[in-house]
């Protein structure tokens, strides 16, 4: 909580703690404590970004307190042109915070991946942290032998997969920050993909000179590359990640990715580099069964301060079985009730305030069976949906598969372009449009579109 005796006035003598110290005054103990605790701020090309902990809080501060920000800003003196909300969970590494000397903040580059000398992780990422169970003990054992003589053992390259929300990124920084503490590697880099080749492609378009981004990693002890799915169709982001890749290896130097599917399943990936990635360990990390949920149900909330019932522990833990992302949304959801209505969470109130919500998630529609669905209404197989070709007796139903998925789905654009053979997000993009526009005009398309729907959502 925040200090506001004048004793801890100096401590929070910085422009965004003055911030938050205003903060603090404005709305209370109750709600600073929830949404502003570990809230963190910089400045890059002149935009403010706050750093917040997943999604949901991003809406939320950004829905209800955006323009108080923005005014505690312009008090303290920092210029900016827009706010920014950043949930650290997606994609995201904890930087820097911001200087008390403004013009320094500003004149500060924030590096990414190999310019920093010391990688930031996020600091709740951490072997500590994370919940061992059936479903992510090989990964966890792995990463953590890994983390312990980088480059020394027969786990390299190490490849962790799984689907969204259940701890691939968590191994990957906990390897980093572990590595960076104990002083197992002297220099550590963490990269997402899509940082990888925007750097790449920044190096070859504006310096012309594409040896030099391979020369930023002659020094790598350990590298961590996140969502290698993404390196898909990128015939060159692929090439210049295998030189790297193999300089790396035969240097003995430790690298560790995490991916969406197995390294194979990967379209259009190289084969070369496939059979790189198969040539490591291979581990996988799945659905956390119902005695880890309710462990990590149990460990978030004591983070938290927060303490639930049994009966309300269960309640969460047999209702949301897909991933942890989703645990700690739910979890967020009781603490802001908590927090906003003074209400003790009881089994009654997590029911009236999830039950909606869990409804939902048990009716989630996978792009699978809508491939499937669309593919039975026209004839075709569903493998047929994904393959290459232009024929149109494919390329409409493909057409109508990419609309309805991202109609039924909370699937991103380019994951629904990987599971359509890899194509590329604007792909998806084209046909949706293309569907939309022929729905305004085609009575005929539509019944067909909503009779396909009815089968998906029966």
């Amino acid at each position: 909580m925040l200090k506001t005796n004048n004793a801890a006035d100096a401590v929070f003598s910085s422009p965004w703690q003055k911030c938050l110290k205003k903060i603090y005054q404005k709305i209370g103990p109750a709600s600073y404590d929830t949404w502003f605790r570990t809230a963190d701020l910089f400045l890059n090309d002149g935009d403010a970004h706050i750093l917040v902990p997943n999604q949901f809080f991003a809406d939320f501060i950004e829905e209800h307190f955006s323009e108080m920000i923005a005014a505690m800003l312009t008090e303290e003196h920092i210029e900016f042109s827009k706010i920014s909300f950043i949930p650290t969970q997606k994609d995201w590494k904890i930087v820097e915070p911001i200087c008390t000397d403004i013009k320094e903040s500003r004149s500060r580059i924030v590096s990414h991946g190999t310019e920093s000398p010391r990688q930031h992780f996020h600091p709740s990422y951490t072997f500590d942290r994370f919940i061992v169970g059936d479903s992510n003990r090989m990964a966890h054992t792995a990463a953590y032998t890994v983390a312990e003589a980088p480059g020394k053992t027969t786990f390299n390259p190490l490849v962790i997969y799984g689907g969204t929300g259940l701890g691939k990124t968590h191994l990957l920084q906990a390897i980093g920050q572990f590595a960076q503490s104990e002083g197992t590697a002297d220099h550590v880099a963490y990269l997402t993909s899509e940082e990888f080749s925007t750097q790449y492609i920044n190096y070859v378009v504006h310096k012309k000179d594409s040896s030099s981004f391979y020369k930023k990693f002659s020094s790598i002890d350990l590298l961590l590359i996140d969502d290698i799915h993404f390196f898909s169709g990128k015939p060159g982001t692929q090439k210049e990640f295998c030189r790297v890749f193999n300089k790396l290896l035969l240097e003995r130097k430790q690298i560790v990715l995490s991916s969406d599917r197995p390294p194979d399943k990967i379209p259009d990936m190289m084969e070369h580099i496939i059979s790189r990635f198969m040539g490591g360990l291979i581990a996988d990390i799945q659905p956390p069964n119902l005695e880890t949920r309710i462990a990590i149900i149990r460990q978030k909330a004591e983070n938290d301060g927060l303490s639930l019932p049994d009966p309300v522990v269960q309640f969460i833990a047999c209702n949301i079985s897909s991933n942890v992302r989703e645990l700690e949304g739910t979890l967020i959801k009781l603490i802001a009730s908590a927090s906003f209505t003074g209400r003790d969470i009881t089994l009654e109130v997590a029911q009236e305030l999830c039950g909606d919500a869990i409804s939902a998630k048990k009716s989630r529609i996978s792009i699978r069976r809508i491939q499937q669905k669309v593919a039975d209404a026209f004839g075709i197989s569903a493998n047929q949906l994904t393959a290459h070709t232009r024929k149109r007796d494919v390329s409409f139903p493909r057409s109508i598969a990419m609309y309805l998925c991202k109609k039924l789905t909370s699937q991103s654009l380019r994951t629904i372009g990987l599971d359509f053979g890899g194509r590329d997000y604007s792909t998806v993009i084209h046909s949706c449009k293309k569907i939309d526009g022929d729905l305004a005009n085609d009575q005929e398309l539509r019944r067909k579109i909503e009779t396909i729907e009815a089968t998906i959502l029966a």
